[in-house]
């Protein structure tokens, strides 16, 4: 599988990304993290996004689908991958079709999820960081007693709200992401048949069982990964047939098919007047018999 997740900050696609990471043994592909990486590393590439960075600007489209054509080529990738966050623009969209088509590696499926703003923005807004631990808890959905532990001797959490989580920065994002990516780049893809949506809100359990059905709905069937290897396996076990009797075996399908074709096929009148012939026949004395008597 080789898939495009978009969806809005909140919508929780990282977090189905990372189970279908474990069912199909694929990795997922974040742009934030490889970045990361390469800056960590001092690579050509981090050193090249680093100086655009410091200069305050934003990592241009060449050095973003660089750094993705990098990843792409490890080993990792070759089953399939999954493109989280990426492409967030019209022109990326068009350099990953471009890529992949080099690559020889189409996409699969572009899976949109869809969550209402409404709860987009109490997901987000009521996101905390505990300033000792670093675990980010939801005052919704996971406050700071799940789970109860802080780092041993230091007490209780002490959480905070990040600036990108208060209420009107986050209607902001959504109004940009909106704009600048959910309408643009689902409208690219929209006519190549691939886009999948899914209705992202409840359960997590809930929206990866919807994801797993809505790709599989969208054609193909969808292996897991033990299933996959038990398949290559039986796959390399087969006996093969040799290329000369695969052709003879052809040929002679061709030819019965084509005989059958051409063979004069009679009437039910006339397979009838034959059966009535056949039972006279065998009901007429024979001469010989004839002369016995």
């Amino acid at each position: 599988m080789r898939i495009v997740f978009m969806g809005a900050p909140g919508s929780g696609k990282g977090t189905q990304a990372q189970r279908l990471v474990k069912h199909f043994g694929i990795p997922q592909i974040s742009t934030g993290d490889i970045l990361r990486k390469h800056l960590s590393e001092g690579t050509p590439l981090g050193l090249r996004a680093k100086e655009i960075m410091a200069a305050g600007g934003y990592v241009d489209d060449e050095t973003m689908l660089a750094i993705i054509r990098a990843r792409l080529s490890e080993p990792d990738a070759g089953q399939g991958f999954i493109l989280d966050g990426f492409p967030r623009t019209v022109a990326q969209a068009d350099g990953l079709s471009k890529l992949l088509a080099d690559l020889g590696t189409p996409l699969d499926a572009v899976v949109l999820f869809e969550v209402d703003n409404d709860q987009l923005i109490k997901r987000l807004s009521g996101r905390r960081v505990c300033e000792l631990c670093k675990n980010v808890f939801n005052v919704h959905t996971a406050p700071p007693s799940v789970p109860p532990d802080c780092i041993p001797g230091r007490g209780e959490h002490q959480v905070v709200q990040r600036p990108d989580d208060a209420e009107d920065t986050v209607r902001e994002r959504l109004r940009v992401y909106e704009e600048k990516t959910r309408k643009p780049v689902s409208g690219f893809y929209s006519y190549t048949g691939l886009v999948r949506t899914v209705d992202a809100e409840g359960g997590i359990d809930e929206v990866t069982q919807r994801l797993l059905d809505t790709l599989s709905a969208g054609g193909g069937t969808l292996v897991s990964k033990p299933a996959a290897k038990k398949r290559s396996a039986k796959r390399r076990a087969a006996p093969q047939a040799k290329p000369k009797a695969r052709a003879r075996k052809v040929v002679r399908k061709k030819a019965a098919r084509k005989a059958a074709k051409a063979a004069p096929k009679r009437r039910p009148a006339a397979r009838k007047r034959a059966a009535v012939r056949k039972v006279v026949r065998k009901a007429r004395p024979t001469r010989r018999a004839s002369k016995r008597r």
